[in-house]
């Protein structure tokens, strides 16, 4: 059963999740100068595109999570969205920001 007191803790987790996911686009989207020979331009502009899809990543967990923030503050957290049951508290443990159950999650992916 899913208690104030735990989603309160999620709500925490939730939060430190996106100010960790927020260093990472700060970190990632610093750039160094090009280099000066192909060969240095060639593995920079490999590690601009790490860094970018890195970024784009970051960002889209960034929106989920505010997502599930805002089921906190309307009272639907941990309802999936499918059918409105409860969501196994063990997934929202390991993936917070869920909002389907995980039967709904696998017929998803199929």
């Amino acid at each position: 059963m899913i208690t104030k007191d735990f989603i309160e803790k999620q709500r925490i987790v939730i939060r430190k999740k996106i100010e960790s996911l927020n260093e990472v686009i700060e970190e990632n989207r610093k750039f160094e100068e090009m280099g000066s020979a192909d060969e240095d331009n060639a593995k920079e502009f490999e590690d601009f595109e790490e860094r970018a899809a890195l970024v784009k990543n970051a960002e889209k967990e960034i929106s989920s999570l505010k997502r599930a923030l805002k089921r906190i503050d309307q009272g639907t957290y941990g309802r999936c969205k499918v059918d409105g049951k409860p969501i196994e508290i063990g997934r929202l443990k390991a993936y917070p920001e869920a909002e389907l159950c995980i039967t709904h999650a696998k017929e998803k992916k199929s």
